[in-house]
């Protein structure tokens, strides 16, 4: 079954792929390194690629390691003792975007990535791409506000063509709740934001913090797979939402693997 961020269909990573380590702050500051071979691990160990000079105590013996896919950078924290930030916030993994800084802790020595590779452009920053984006809404509006808003539409017009008084008193109630339902179905949205994602349906809201996500779930189905339901699941609660069309579901979808790093995956028990 396919998912949306299946690495399978990367290409793999040329010989010629490239990354500039600046280091902001520490022992070595204003010294610069360039990463060929990955993944690489930054820390205090001699055996890591990027080794930090051990008189930083803060910085684990194996802190942080950079990987390349064949389609992004990233930087995943390798469980250190006082964890990895990426442009000031706290992540387990996340994809880089050229000029991203890296703190080994926090207060502790601080890099700048650099890199020269297209298809990273595309994919951006986990953390810095939701900031950047700010509060995004993502409308996933369903088709049947249409219905609903004609059957309003006729249920309060009815009346004024028959010029009953039994209808009026019968349909017009009828007409001001379809003409909310078609409201209501067309205000279904999920709303990314730096710090959660939330999701406004027909009957209730989930606001999910980035940090509690545990999993990422899509039950494909239809033509080809190309409709979806994707849930997410956090700690004591889960979103789920169909998006109104094939591409802005997986341009979502995409925003919250690349956010979250983790990959979507079927149902349990389906291939």
């Amino acid at each position: 079954m396919p998912t949306t961020n299946d690495e399978s269909d990367f290409p793999a990573p040329p010989a010629s792929v490239t990354l500039t380590v600046t280091r902001l702050r520490g022992a070595l500051a204003g010294q610069q390194e360039v990463v060929r071979h990955f993944p690489a691990v930054i820390g205090r160990s001699r055996q890591c690629a990027i080794r930090i000079d051990p008189s930083h105590a803060e910085v684990s013996g194996r802190h942080a390691q950079l990987s390349f896919d064949g389609h992004a950078f990233w930087i995943e924290d390798l469980s250190s003792a006082n964890g990895t930030l990426l442009n000031d916030q706290s992540i387990a993994r996340a994809a880089l975007a050229s000029g991203d800084e890296i703190e080994l802790g926090p207060g502790g020595p601080r890099l700048r990535v650099t890199f020269d590779w297209p298809g990273t452009q595309w994919i951006g920053n986990a953390q810095s791409e939701t900031y950047r984006l700010g509060a995004s809404e993502f409308p996933l509006r369903s088709a049947l506000r249409f219905p609903a808003y004609g059957a309003g539409a006729l249920c309060l017009l009815l009346p004024l063509w028959l010029g009953s008084l039994v209808s009026a008193v019968l349909l017009i109630p009828l007409g001001l709740l379809a003409l909310l339902l078609g409201w209501s179905l067309a205000r279904v949205n999920v709303t990314i934001t730096p710090l959660h994602l939330e999701y406004q349906g027909l009957w209730r809201q989930v606001k999910l913090p980035w940090a509690e996500v545990e999993r990422l779930q899509v039950d494909l189905y239809g033509a080809e797979g190309r409709q979806a339901i994707y849930t997410i699941f956090g700690a004591g609660q889960r979103l789920t939402f169909r998006a109104s069309d094939y591409v802005s579901g997986i341009e979502l979808a995409q925003l919250v693997a690349r956010r979250t790093g983790k990959r979507w995956k079927p149902p349990p028990g389906e291939n």
